[in-house]
């Protein structure tokens, strides 16, 4: 690679364009990165707005119902009193400590912010962003 002090102003000027025109015409309206995700991403669109922004997780059954709503910081222990979730999203990070929660609690799907680096397999759980799905 290049330092950035040997950069000439024409190259400083290729790599920032993209950004600068992003920043002048607004961000590209998001996009659903693979369409068999459609369900989550409704999912996830409309929990999204009362979500974010509020470092708190909510949990829904199948049929989308609200079965709680907890700071983040509750997450886990919450988790191992409840059953009969099917979505887990929150406004955060997904962890490997609550991937653990919500593999024992039975839960499908976990949607968050970002995902940690993870070593071990999710077991079938479905991990996504929301800007995976095209929410965020």
């Amino acid at each position: 690679g290049v330092e950035v002090e040997e950069l000439t102003p024409q190259r400083l000027d290729e790599i920032l364009r993209p950004i600068a025109d992003e920043i002048k015409n607004g961000k590209p309206a998001p996009k659903l990165d693979n369409e068999n995700d459609k369900s989550i991403a409704e999912v996830a669109s409309k929990i999204f707005p009362n979500l974010n922004e509020t470092l708190e997780a909510t949990a829904l059954d199948g049929d989308k119902n609200e079965i709680f709503k907890v700071p983040i910081s509750e997450v886990v222990s919450k988790l191992s009193s409840q059953s009969g979730i099917k979505y887990l999203l929150l406004d955060g990070i997904i962890t490997k400590r609550l991937l653990d929660g919500a593999k024992n609690a039975g839960i499908e799907c976990v949607i968050g912010h970002r995902v940690a680096k993870l070593t071990n397999s999710t077991d079938g759980m479905t991990i996504k962003t929301f800007a995976d799905l095209g929410v965020s």
